[in-house]
């Protein structure tokens, strides 16, 4: 039986508590790493961060969290700095902060443009630029981005993620061009029709959800788990020829559903 294993290696997810981001979190704590996870520290998720934690902890102490804005570049950076401190090393990095507040490209204003940059590839840049230093010294580091599929289409319903998003197409060439050749991998993978609470909240009607379920070919929505799979093999030894790539993981609908 061929497995993903993760012994003996440390991984920080940005934005790791719900949807996506615990999928990711989850996957990472079994597959056997010692995993950080940030978190926005609303009191509204407090018992859900609190749930995670002790489900992964149950058996041995995996999982830690951190209450950070990953829009603030000195709190990631120190973040990163006790990570390095504690484990001596940051093996694994992964961004998955963002949100998507769908609208007319015309009515988004000066503020929720700049905010939405900042939330969703700022971020990306600000837990990169904290997690290099210690991963040159190291020799080895394995950086993977979320992104979206509405880099290839444009979808989500708002101008202002699907152009943060496609950021990361440019951020991962530059940094599999720059330093894959001092031991640190970095990919981003690409999501669509994932089963979180965002995609429930608007396919709240049976209708437009089973719509939605008929525009993808492989029959089905995608789950947290879908991403946190591909994500967990690119951070493990099976892929360590894999750089420079953007993985659409969609079920086949961006190409061929609609």
């Amino acid at each position: 039986m061929l497995n993903i294993t993760l012994e003996g290696r440390v991984a920080l997810v940005v934005g790791g508590s719900r949807g996506i981001g615990r999928g990711i979190t989850e996957c990472l704590c079994r597959a056997g790493a010692a995993t950080v996870f940030t978190h926005t520290g609303d009191p509204a998720h407090a018992a859900a961060v609190a749930s995670l934690l002790k489900e992964l902890n149950r058996d041995a102490e995996r999982a830690r969290e951190a209450a950070v804005d990953a829009r603030d570049g000195k709190a990631t950076t120190a973040l990163v700095d006790r990570i390095v401190s504690r484990h001596g090393k940051l093996d694994i990095l992964v961004v998955n902060a963002g949100r998507n507040a769908a609208g007319p490209a015309e009515e988004v204003s000066d503020e929720a443009w700049h905010a939405s940059l900042d939330t969703n590839l700022t971020s990306a840049f600000l837990a990169v630029r904290a997690a290099l230093p210690s991963m040159l010294k190291a020799g080895y580091g394995r950086i993977i981005l979320i992104g979206s599929s509405a880099v290839y289409d444009g979808g989500g319903g708002a101008i202002d993620y699907a152009a943060a998003k496609a950021g990361m197409s440019g951020m991962v060439k530059y940094l599999a061009r720059t330093y894959a050749r001092r031991g640190i991998l970095t990919n981003v993978v690409h999501p669509c029709v994932i089963e979180t609470d965002l995609l429930r909240d608007r396919y709240s009607d049976p209708e437009k959800r089973r719509a939605l379920v008929a525009e993808v070919p492989a029959g089905r929505l995608g789950a947290p788990g879908d991403i946190a799979g591909i994500v967990a093999f690119l951070a493990s030894s099976w892929g360590d020829f894999i750089c420079g790539q953007e993985i659409l993981v969609d079920g086949g609908r961006t190409a061929y559903g609609k």
